[in-house]
C-alpha cells in the first residue's frame, strides 16, 4: 500500500506535465484532441455486470486483439463489449476495426480519482488486458470490486522486464491483483514468475496474433489495389518504420533501383504525426513521394508511396510483393512480423527483434525470414528477392505456414475466459 500511496504521489505530481504531452502526441497521431473526460473517468453507465472490458496499449496491442473480439462478439452475445486503448491512434484504430462490435473510449489515467469514477460507471463483468500492461491503481481497483482481471497473449521483453525489476514491490503488488496471466511463450511466464506473480496463476497459450483470421477478400482487394496503383511494377512495402530507419530504407530502395528500375516502395511510418517528416526525407533524397491521403493516382516505378493514412497497412502488404517490418533497424525491438507473414509475403527484418523474439527465431527457422544488418544488406535482399521469383515465392510460403501452424491461443484464451465467467 505505502509503494502503491508513492507512486500515485509521484502520478500526480507528473500529471500536468502528462497531460499536456498525451493532449499534444494524441493531437499529432489523429488530428484530434485527447479525450480529456475519458482520460478523468468520464464515460456513460453502461449496462452492470454485463460488458467485458479488453485492453490494448496501443495500435498494435489493438489489432492483436481483433480475433479475440470477434470471437467474443459471437459467443457471449449478451454482453457487451468495451474496448479501450491508452493512445489516441489506438482509440481511432479499435473504432475502425471493432466499431460495429464493441465500445470503444480510451483507458483513464491510472490515478485513483480516475479510475475509481471510470469502474463505477463501466462496472465490467471481467477485464482482459493484451501483452503488457501493468498499472497499480487500476488493478486494485477491480479487485476492490471483485472485477477478474486476466492478462492475455502476455509478453515480457528483455527490455520490459529490467524496467520493472527496477519497482519490484509495486510489480509483486500489482500482479498479485490478477486473476490469471496467459502467456505467449514459456520464457515469458518465468519473466512474470520472476517479477512475483503467483505460480499458480500462470499457464502458456501461445501469441494470438497467430489467429488473425483474413478476410476471405483481402487477397483480392490487394490484387485490385495493385493493379489500381502500381500496374506491373514490383511493390516493397515497408511498416511500421521508424525514425532512423527511413533513411536505411530509401538507401536500399536505390540501390534496387540501380538494377530492377521497375519497382515502387510502399513506405508507412509507424506513427503518423511523423509523415511530414518522413515525406521531406523522401523529397531529400531525390525521389517523388505521392502521399496516399492524396487520392488514388497510380505511381510510376521509382516513386514512394507514403502512408499517411490509419487502418491500411494490411491491404498494403496484401497488394505487395516484400515486405520489411520496421522497428528492427534501430534498437527498438521490432513489431508485428505475422501480418506479412499471414499474406503469404517474404518477411525481412533488422536485427532488434527482442519484442518479437519468439515469432523472429520461429519464421526464421522456417526459411520464412531474412535477417538483415543495414541499408546494404537490405538492399542486396531486395535485389535477390525481385531478381528470384521462384526463391521469394517460396520464402513467402514457408512465412505463411508458420503462421497457421502455430494457431490455437485463440481458443485457449476461450477457454480461460469461459471459467472465469461461469464463476461469476
Amino acid at each position: 500500500m505505502a509503494v502503491r500511496f508513492l507512486y500515485t504521489l509521484a502520478l500526480s505530481l507528473l500529471l500536468p506535465f502528462a497531460f499536456v504531452w498525451m493532449f499534444w502526441r494524441t493531437l499529432r497521431q489523429t488530428g484530434h484532441a485527447d479525450k480529456l473526460g475519458e482520460r478523468f473517468g468520464s464515460s456513460p453507465y453502461l449496462p452492470r455486470n454485463e460488458i467485458i472490458w479488453l485492453h490494448g496499449a496501443s495500435m498494435g496491442e489493438v489489432r492483436a486483439m481483433a480475433p479475440l473480439v470477434k470471437a467474443l462478439h459471437r459467443e457471449y452475445p449478451k454482453h457487451p463489449l468495451l474496448v479501450t486503448s491508452f493512445t489516441g491512434s489506438g482509440r481511432t484504430q479499435a473504432q475502425a476495426l471493432f466499431g460495429a462490435q464493441a465500445l470503444v473510449a480510451q483507458l483513464p489515467y491510472d490515478l485513483p480519482f480516475c479510475v475509481n469514477r471510470w469502474l463505477k460507471c463501466v462496472s465490467p463483468v471481467m477485464g482482459i488486458v493484451m501483452e503488457t500492461e501493468i498499472w497499480p491503481n487500476l488493478f486494485a481497483a477491480c479487485t476492490r470490486r471483485q472485477i477478474p482481471l486476466l492478462l492475455v497473449s502476455a509478453r515480457l521483453s528483455e527490455r520490459g522486464l529490467e524496467r520493472f525489476r527496477r519497482v519490484p514491490r509495486l510489480v509483486r503488488a500489482a500482479l498479485a491483483q490478477v486473476t490469471a496471466i496467459a502467456a505467449q511463450t514459456a520464457a515469458d511466464a518465468e519473466g512474470f514468475q520472476q517479477l512475483g506473480a503467483p505460480q499458480d496463476r500462470l499457464s502458456v497459450m501461445g501469441n494470438l496474433k497467430f489467429d488473425v483470421q483474413l478476410p476471405d477478400t483481402l487477397k483480392q482487394e490487394g490484387r485490385s489495389l495493385r493493379a489500381k496503383l502500381f500496374g506491373k511494377a514490383m511493390v516493397m512495402v515497408a511498416g511500421s518504420t521508424r525514425e532512423g530507419e527511413e533513411a536505411q530504407v530509401l538507401t536500399a530502395y536505390r540501390s534496387l533501383l540501380d538494377k530492377h528500375p521497375d519497382c515502387v516502395l510502399v513506405l508507412a511510418p509507424r506513427h503518423p504525426e511523423r509523415t511530414n517528416s518522413v515525406a521531406e526525407l523522401i523529397k531529400g533524397q531525390g525521389h517523388v513521394c505521392r502521399r496516399r491521403s492524396a487520392g488514388e493516382l497510380p505511381l510510376k516505378p521509382g516513386e514512394v508511396l507514403l502512408l499517411d493514412t490509419l487502418g491500411e497497412l494490411t491491404h498494403f502488404y496484401a497488394a505487395g510483393h516484400v515486405a520489411f517490418v520496421g522497428g528492427s533497424l534501430v534498437p527498438v525491438g521490432g513489431h508485428n512480423l505475422l501480418e506479412p507473414a499471414a499474406m503469404g509475403l517474404p518477411v525481412l527484418a533488422g536485427p532488434n527483434l527482442d519484442n518479437v523474439r519468439d515469432v523472429a527465431e520461429m519464421l526464421k527457422d522456417a526459411g520464412g525470414l531474412i535477417v538483415v544488418n543495414d541499408a546494404h544488406n537490405l538492399g542486396e535482399a531486395f535485389v535477390w528477392l525481385v531478381g528470384n521469383p521462384g526463391t521469394r515465392q517460396h520464402i513467402g510460403q514457408a512465412a505463411q505456414q508458420t503462421v497457421i501452424a502455430n494457431r490455437g491461443a485463440l481458443d485457449k484464451a476461450l477457454k480461460l475466459i469461459g471459467l472465469v465467467l461461469a464463476r461469476k
